[in-house]
């Protein structure tokens, strides 16, 4: 049987510090389907469902314990039942993939035993017999950060009227040389849920400032963890730079830095990594 990879999620399972019903609890989220795109009508495949789910549990303060009423749950394509083959209720769920759903794009529904559901729709696509699989992105390395990133500053060019009166100024086009306080920061879209070491996925990156939308550089990344492939991105498309990238780093929280040739920086929400199994 092939399975897909499994990281075991390390997204904390927040415990519902309640003890009523489970309507009272909020549904849970599906985070990710790994496979995302597997060959139709193939035997025995298997999907990896991660989710977020949080639980009521009970508190015996005299015995100083905490009861977490945790459960399993059930896995569905569409409407087509899968069987599940691991279900772990901290956020991790292994279940094969039904027969007989036809080629396309497919929605994956999960079920706790306490009746939540959570859906995930266009989460996994079945592609046509013969049809091949995409290959991974090629990670390429955003080249030299440039000082000026538009090319060489020229000093002493008098842009003036011609006739001894003061030069107009209409302010730097796109095409001039970027200058130090032309970008102030840099913004990640966030990187939500959990990400698995060695692993890739795409990150972008906004410039802010007076002529952010003039930015065509790179910029060089840093992990708080780790290391990061490709340390620079770039060039950036009028100051909005995405890259696809790989995290190598034990499991635990992780968080990216960015900066250019003139030393602005920005920085990434803090995300969960867990390891490549």
């Amino acid at each position: 049987m092939k399975r897909a990879g499994l990281g075991m999620v390390g997204m904390a399972v927040l415990a519902w510090a309640c003890t009523g019903a489970p309507e009272s609890l909020p549904q849970p989220t599906i985070v990710a389907v790994e496979p995302a795109t597997l060959p139709v009508n193939t035997k025995d495949d298997d999907i990896t469902i991660r989710f977020d789910a949080r639980y009521a549990m009970t508190v015996d303060y005299g015995a100083e314990k905490v009861d977490a009423r945790m459960g399993s749950g059930r896995i569905w394509v569409d409407d087509e039942e899968a069987t599940v083959t691991r279900f772990d209720p901290t956020g991790v769920a292994i279940a094969t993939v039904p027969q007989g759903l036809g080629a396309g794009v497919h929605a994956v529904r999960l079920r706790l035993d306490d009746g939540r559901e959570a859906v995930s729709k266009d989460a996994l696509t079945l592609r046509p017999p013969g049809q091949e699989a995409v290959d991974p992105p090629i990670l390429e390395d955003g080249g030299v950060l440039m000082a000026t990133d538009a090319g060489p500053i020229i000093k002493g060019f008098d842009g003036g009227v011609g006739d001894g009166g003061e030069p107009e100024d209409a302010g730097p086009g796109e095409e001039d040389p970027m200058r130090e306080g032309d970008v102030t920061a840099y913004v990640f879209d966030p990187i939500e849920g959990t990400r698995i070491s060695r692993t890739a996925f795409t990150i972008t990156v906004h410039a802010q400032g007076p002529r952010a939308g003039h930015f065509q550089g790179s910029l060089e990344l840093i992990a708080s963890r780790g290391t990061v492939k490709p340390g620079k991105i770039g060039p950036c498309d009028s100051g909005v730079c995405n890259a696809t990238i790989i995290l190598d780093a034990p499991a635990g929280n992780v968080h990216l830095n960015s900066v250019d040739a003139f030393g602005v920086t920005g920085e990434s929400n803090t995300f969960r990594l867990e390891p490549y199994k």
